[in-house]
């Protein structure tokens, strides 16, 4: 008997796919549909021009070949720029951004497609690139780079099964210029024994070189990442053809529901169906696409009766998180859809994304959409710089058209709002917005009686602006962790109020509890804190030890950053001292935050004196 010959070959493969489809399609259909049209006449056009073949089409994604790596990378080129002009386009209606994924490997050829390394490793591509942006494997670097003038962007190694292979952004423009999340997390050896849902934090260094041949820029950066979650398509059974296409409704706005909230990453639905498709395994979803957790569904439908049950895997402690079922009514399924992506937002927002403890603020907020919207305004406030500060409190303004006013959990916004923005120093009448502070700080304790983040609240802004004994702010720390002994975000604040109050050993203590509980941390803002309390009690080899390899992350605490440079310095690092500083400035630090964390005036003064020989921090 003789074996069927497998027909491999190495081919150049595209993989382009819409950003956001989904949301497009919910917010106006006809005329996404239409834009689409326009945007697939563009392609064929250049597929024909710069002879790619087209394999496959997905919905909102196409698979296409090529037999030049120099080809496909000038159609993808050509592609985005025209695509770039349409859109800036007044006469466009909706505004269709593409990602572009771009390898050479070997492909199976089967059934009028291509399958196999080569095309995962495309679509892994693809799933990397920017919005607009394309993206590239070192197949098709080593191909082109002699051939183009094109520069790129070095994202490092990135591992694909068994091999490893570099990845390059091409740079149409500085905009392009970005970092990306390495293969190998690093983790502060401080977190390694943490029973954590999510620790996700970054490492890496901001490289710039520039290679012998002036055409081309390389640029390697690295950064942390959020959670990013991949929604497999739901698996139906018992349904008709026109019933498949209402399934795959479902998932399409089940991505667009999760992708409302920026506490997270949400692959697009062109990865979903892709990986899919192609039986990418769970491993390498994982491995090769950086999955946090993955979401899987299925549905059985008996005339009009159905069940759907849901499950959400955590793939780095390879277990599930989270399973849910619901009996409804199949004529009923676009308001069950609503109602799943919802729950299973919700969710991901309390459980995994912003840490225990935050599900009683859920409780203030009549819907998920305006809890979504007080985490989206959270995350934003606490990267806790000038332009944060003017984005969070547009955010704010935006909640306050639709919030009632005898809302505490509003007063407890404007209360942190305020004092972000005496400390920032965009105050223009410190006096009036004190007065502003201490009112909305009463009004949060008077309407938010039963919320912790009331007291806190007081506690924290109350000591460090309004002259509050430690008695007073003792007092109401010890009344929010009362009503929620394992918030995470209440041991954060009564960390700061221990500190505050020169009680570093059970600021220390909170702070490491905090941790615990909210492993993720958003911005490093606990462990910005926790490094402050470290070197104000002269811990400096904690210190380092809290931070490791992730002093290199991008984003990393201004205030981390701040004390890196004084350690550096002293060892008589002046050129890795100023660096640091440097990123310290860049990332949002003023003199005016720093001062706000040390609590002792010598130590304060010392450290400005400092930093001021060091480099220009104000």
């Amino acid at each position: 008997m003789t074996s069927k010959l497998i027909d491999r070959k190495i081919a150049v493969v595209l993989i382009a796919d819409v950003v956001g489809y989904s949301n497009h399609m919910e917010n106006n259909e006809d005329a996404t549909l239409a834009n689409y049209t326009e945007c697939e006449k563009i392609f064929k056009s250049l597929f024909k021009k710069y002879k790619g073949s087209i394999f496959n089409t997905a919905g909102d994604s196409v698979l296409v070949e090529f037999d030049s790596a120099v080809n496909a990378l000038n159609c993808a080129v050509d592609f985005q720029n025209k695509i770039k002009i349409r859109n800036d386009s007044s006469n466009t209606d909706v505004k269709l951004q593409f990602r572009l994924g771009i390898n050479m490997g070997d492909v199976i050829k089967k059934e009028g497609n291509l399958l196999g390394d080569g095309v995962n490793i495309a679509a892994r591509l693809e799933a990397l690139a920017q919005p607009g942006g394309i993206s590239i494997s070192k197949s098709i670097y080593d191909f082109v780079i002699s051939k183009t003038e094109t520069a790129f962007n070095d994202l490092g190694m990135q591992k694909v099964k068994q091999n490893e292979f570099h990845a390059y952004d091409v740079l149409l423009d500085n905009s392009h210029k970005r970092t990306l999340k390495p293969t190998q997390r690093s983790i502060p050896p401080i977190l390694l024994a943490l029973p954590a849902v999510l620790i996700i934090l970054a490492v890496g260094y901001f490289l710039i070189s520039t290679s012998q041949d002036s055409k081309t820029t390389i640029v390697t950066e690295d950064i942390s990442s959020k959670p990013k979650i991949l929604v497999l398509p739901i698996k139906a059974s018992g349904t008709s053809e026109e019933q498949k296409g209402l399934v795959r409704g479902i998932t399409e706005s089940m991505i667009s529901t999760l992708a409302q909230y920026n506490g997270i990453i949400v692959l697009t639905s062109g990865t979903s169906f892709f990986a899919d498709e192609n039986n990418i395994s769970e491993s390498v979803i994982k491995d090769d696409y950086n999955v946090d957790y993955l979401i899987r569904g299925t549905l059985q439908l008996l005339g009009d009766d159905a069940r759907i049950n849901l499950q959400i895997s955590d793939l780095n402690k390879s277990v599930v998180s989270m399973s849910k079922k619901k009996d409804f009514k199949f004529s009923n399924l676009f308001k069950v859809q609503d109602q799943l992506s919802n729950e299973i937002l919700n969710e991901l927002q309390i459980n995994f994304g912003v840490g225990a403890g935050m599900g009683g603020w859920s409780e203030n907020y009549r819907n998920i959409e305006e809890f979504t919207q007080f985490l989206n305004w959270r995350n934003e406030w606490r990267k806790f710089t000038k332009t944060s500060y003017l984005k969070s409190n547009e955010m704010l303004s935006d909640m306050k058209k639709t919030l009632a006013p005898d809302n505490g959990a509003l007063h407890m916004m404007d209360s942190w709002q305020l004092m972000q923005k005496v400390i920032l120093k965009l105050s223009t009448d410190k006096e009036t917005d004190l007065k502003k502070i201490e009112s909305a700080l009463q009004k949060a304790t008077e309407y938010g009686s039963n919320m912790s983040g009331s007291y806190s609240s007081r506690a924290y802004i109350g000591k460090l602006l309004l002259g509050r004994s430690c008695e007073e702010s003792t007092k109401d720390i010890d009344k929010a962790l009362e009503l929620e002994p394992n918030s995470g975000n209440t041991l954060q604040v009564a960390a700061a109020v221990y500190a505050q109050c020169s009680n570093f050993e059970k600021a220390i203590s909170a702070a490491n509890s905090s941790l615990e509980i909210t492993p993720n941390d958003t911005n490093w803002m606990i462990t910005g804190q926790l490094a402050s309390y470290y070197f104000q009690v002269d811990e400096i080899e904690l210190l380092t030890k809290l931070i490791g390899d992730n002093i290199n992350a991008q984003d990393m605490d201004g205030r981390v950053l701040a004390y890196f440079s004084l350690i550096e310095n002293r060892k008589g690092n002046q050129e890795l001292a100023k660096k640091y500083l440097s990123r310290a400035i860049e990332n949002g630090l003023t003199k005016g935050r720093l001062e706000a964390n040390l609590v002792d005036e010598k130590l304060r003064e010392r450290t400005i004196k400092e930093l001021s020989t060091i480099g220009d921090l104000k």
